[in-house]
């Protein structure tokens, strides 16, 4: 069934299909997270990468890439041996993915298309595992989700990570003064859309009446100082700065639970039940 386009959902793939067409020869698929060899529980995309991993060995074999861009993420869990099915709002953005999958050897285990988030003309209960990279903060929350929802077969799970609105910080963050050496505009070089913002606390509620049973794990509380340090041109690399602070959130956050409120990206894992009657929520924020 076809649907018309929102505004927002125009800006959207206008943005993207201009975003992935300059991108287009140069994206990387980074296989480390789900080589075995090495573990990164404190950075949120290898946590989301992990908990996919798991699933895989524990027989979950069809996932959807919940708004899959140029399709990097869907290389990776389609190496992991995942049937990988995702879908994206810009037609740039599934052509790139199409042209990833084949340069990575796995077209055989994936397949794209242009939809729309709020309206996903897939099966019910189709899928294993839903994944979705950096994704709810572009979208309409209620109906993505419930889509999302009615597309997971029972006990299977969705994985999503966001960056979250933390009000202690993100009211300095929206200062004139910080804005101006640090600009939050629409953007194509940092990829930022005009209508994106944080997951915020409102949406949080919203996510939780559709989905009762939640997990929220969260990170970035110092680690989100990166970019202004590598503005200050501090020693280290991005890559290494980046790692340390994030390391420290991990042990800090682990000695002191109550900073996990302040971490600024949250990976969140939304349980569908296996019963009717299974609706006990375990809400947990880690």
């Amino acid at each position: 069934m076809s649907h018309e386009s929102t505004d927002r959902q125009q800006r959207e793939r206008e943005f993207f299909d201009e975003y992935w067409s300059r991108q287009r020869g140069h994206i990387q698929v980074n296989l480390a997270p789900i080589a075995g060899s090495e573990r990164r529980p404190w950075n949120p995309y290898w946590y989301v990468y992990e908990a996919a991993k798991v699933r895989y060995q524990a027989g979950a074999r069809k996932l959807l890439d919940f708004g899959c861009g140029a399709g990097s993420d869907a290389a990776i869990f389609a190496t992991l041996g995942f049937e990988v099915t995702g879908f994206d709002i810009s037609p740039e953005g599934v052509e790139t993915a199409k042209q990833v999958a084949a340069a990575h050897g796995v077209s055989d285990r994936t397949h794209f298309a242009v939809q729309t988030s709020e309206h996903l003309d897939l099966p019910d209960e189709h899928f294993d595992v839903v994944v979705g990279i950096d994704i709810l903060h572009h979208v309409e929350i209620a109906p993505s989700v419930g889509e999302c929802m009615r597309v997971l077969k029972p006990g299977g799970v969705a994985l999503f990570r966001e960056f979250v609105e933390v009000p202690a910080f993100d009211r300095v963050r929206n200062t004139a003064l910080v804005r101006f050496f640090f600009p939050n505009e629409k953007n194509l070089d940092f990829c930022i859309t005009q209508d994106e913002r944080k997951v915020n606390a409102q949406d949080l509620a919203l996510i939780r009446e559709i989905c009762p049973t939640i997990i929220e794990k969260r990170f970035y509380v110092f680690a989100r100082l990166d970019r202004l340090l590598r503005v200050l041109r501090l020693p280290g690399s991005k890559s290494t700065s980046l790692m340390t602070l994030e390391k420290l959130d991990h042990w800090l956050c682990g000695k002191i639970p109550s900073l996990n409120k302040l971490g600024g990206s949250v990976v969140l894992e939304l349980y569908k039940p296996s019963t009717v009657n299974e609706s006990a929520s375990r809400e947990i924020i880690a």
